[in-house]
């Protein structure tokens, strides 16, 4: 009885372990629908963090500009709703243009 609980569980881990390597992508290579899959809480945390990395998933600066990233976080959504095939790493960029063209 002892072995057959061990084997369930080992069994649930590896399966488990093998799910989450699955869903591991460095930001650099989500789409549109790698981000809008996320829960809606974490979007914004999203937008952040792949705003201060480098597309080498290196950290760019140690300064964030937290007031235009608030700026581009529903500008990010909405072209990823409209384009969920597309690149999030572009939306980000194509966002900060909007922001700093409307300066």
């Amino acid at each position: 009885m002892k072995k057959i609980i061990f084997l369930g569980a080992l069994t649930l881990c590896s399966s488990m372990a093998m799910a989450a390597d699955a869903t591991k992508k460095p930001v650099s290579k989500w789409t549109c629908e790698d981000f809008l899959a996320l829960d809606e809480s974490f979007q914004p945390k999203a937008i952040y963090f792949a705003e201060g990395l480098n597309k080498k998933d290196k950290p760019v600066d140690a300064v964030m500009d937290v007031a235009g990233v608030e700026k581009i976080v529903p500008l990010v959504i909405q072209e990823c709703q409209q384009a969920p095939k597309a690149t999030f790493w572009s939306k980000i960029k194509s966002s900060w243009a909007k922001v700093k063209a409307s300066l």
